[in-house]
């Protein structure tokens, strides 16, 4: 078991494997798995996270492959996986600036052929085309939404081959 200086007090502490609440990607329902988590007696903590693209593109992968429908803020993430700023977003998909902003703010939800449109885009502006493909054949069931689901990613799902070329 590694261990570390706090940079608070000074004490040495473990890091031990254990679950993440992973709020820094702005979605209050993701949890990582065996992540190194450093805490300490004086209440310094903090988590070892690799390879924040990847990970960023695996829970992309967990929400366009969901049966419920996006929410805004799975909507915002998905857009800032890309790289595009809301109005770049609006223009590309469509749609004027102000709906993408009420999507994000959870004030209305896109039509159904809009949220199965953002996935299409996401996995194509991606490159994932194998699951853009099957996104394309399926035909998804009503959205059973409102409560979003807990996302546990197991940390070493990250390719560390993929980290190390990032």
């Amino acid at each position: 078991m590694k261990e570390m200086i706090c940079p608070n007090c000074q004490r040495k502490q473990k890091i031990q494997p254990g679950e993440y609440h992973y709020t820094e990607s702005g979605l209050p329902n993701v949890w990582l798995i065996g992540v190194e988590i450093f805490e300490c007696e004086c209440g310094e903590s903090f988590a070892f996270i690799p390879c924040i693209q990847e990970l960023h593109k695996l829970i992309a992968h967990e929400l366009i492959t969901q049966e419920n429908s996006l929410s805004g803020l799975e909507i915002r993430f998905l857009r800032k996986t890309m790289g595009l700023k809301a109005k770049d977003f609006a223009e590309l998909l469509g749609v004027k600036n102000v709906s993408v902003s009420r999507w994000e703010h959870g004030e209305f939800s896109p039509p159904e052929p809009t949220d199965r449109f953002i996935r299409l885009f996401y996995a194509a502006n991606m490159g994932l085309s194998e699951i853009a493909q099957e996104l394309a054949k399926n035909i998804f069931r009503k959205p059973k939404r409102k409560q979003a689901q807990i996302i546990r990613l197991p940390i070493d799902r990250l390719s560390r081959e993929t980290c190390m070329n990032v």
